[in-house]
């Protein structure tokens, strides 16, 4: 009873919502900023499956996050396992130096605000999922 109270019925929902406009949003705005240009985090998007070429595995995070996104209210265990292993992906990014291009390669200079928004998808998607973990084990309990 007071869990319905303190957080409400719908605060998983809320909370999910708002990593999936926060998502949205990272691919608008700066996510690596290279010594020849400024990426967005769309572009980092479409190019990021090419990060094993340079030592990075970040970008295989966004299928492990969309899938604990997709799963978190009906599947909360398998969603926070995802969004743990997705997150340890993400983390990857920083060990990057350079990102090779057409002719040589550009040195990360740096991550903007698409970069660290992503990051916090991460641990809202989980706290999504504890939160629907925890409302199924009260209404399972009798509520």
């Amino acid at each position: 009873m007071k869990y319905k109270k303190l957080l409400g019925e719908d605060t998983s929902a809320i909370i999910l919502s708002i990593a999936v406009v926060a998502y949205v949003a990272s691919l608008l705005l700066t996510g690596i900023v290279t010594s020849k240009e400024v990426m967005l985090g769309g572009g980092v998007l479409l190019l990021g499956w090419l990060g094993p070429l340079a030592g990075s595995f970040a970008w295989f995070a966004n299928p492990l996050l969309i899938f604990a996104m997709y799963f978190s209210k009906e599947k909360p265990v398998a969603a926070k396992l995802a969004v743990f292993f997705g997150f340890a992906l993400a983390l990857t990014a920083f060990g990057l130096k350079t990102i090779p291009d057409d002719y040589d390669s550009a040195r990360v200079l740096g991550y903007g605000a698409g970069y660290y928004l992503w990051l916090a998808c991460f641990p809202a998607v989980f706290i999504a999922s504890f939160l629907s973990s925890r409302k199924s084990k009260v209404l399972s309990a009798g509520e």
